[in-house]
């Protein structure tokens, strides 16, 4: 059977997909590009996979729109204190302050909204959605960011927790001048040289 590249595109897409597609659907793409066609494809990473969970079913057992769907999904690790990678106990920056980013696109009406660098909100896909319905910008950063979403009513909240703190000293601790934050060892397979 030879493949057109949009068939290896759909393919790939499906795999990746494949918390959504059952394994023996994955092997027979051809019954999967006739049968399924109109069901929706849920990405995401390993932990994500909840959100994928509970987007999907919004999507086909509600009808709720894509974007709100993806967005309940994605709030799952948002408000996880122990998932470090967004949200409430996310991982800080150098400064030891979590800064988030989020952005988001509708489909059907083209619209898009980004946040960037926002401090002490804990859900910043839903400020970026916010963004793409209440104003005419595409993307907000920091302060400004942050004044926007309280004042649609987002709470401020402490989203280092104490968890995601230890981690940024262990982090910390671990710098020296020549590092260029990368571990020495790590560092050095990675480029096969030694730091001056």
């Amino acid at each position: 059977m030879s493949f057109t590249r949009l068939d290896f595109l759909k393919l790939v897409t499906a795999a990746g997909a494949g918390s959504t597609f059952p394994l023996k659907d994955i092997v027979q793409y051809r019954r999967i590009s006739k049968r399924n066609s109109d069901r929706p494809v849920i990405i995401a990473s390993r932990n994500g996979l909840r959100g994928v969970e509970v987007a999907y079913n919004m999507i086909t057992e509600d009808g709720s729109d894509p974007l709100d769907a993806a967005i309940e999904g994605v709030k799952i690790q948002e408000l996880d204190p122990e998932d470090h990678s967004v949200g409430i106990g996310g991982l800080p920056n150098e400064e030891g302050v979590v800064q988030l980013d989020a952005s988001c696109m509708h489909g059907p009406t083209k619209r898009a909204g980004s946040v960037a660098a926002l401090e002490d909100i804990a859900t910043p896909s839903m400020v970026a959605k916010a963004i793409m319905e209440y104003t005419d910008h595409i993307m907000l950063v920091g302060p400004d960011a942050k004044r926007f979403a309280l004042n649609l009513g987002f709470k401020e909240e402490k989203l280092l927790t104490e968890q995601s703190r230890q981690m940024w000293l262990r982090w910390r601790s671990r710098l020296n001048p020549h590092d260029n934050w990368l571990e020495p060892i790590a560092w050095m397979y990675r480029y096969d040289q030694r730091p001056d």
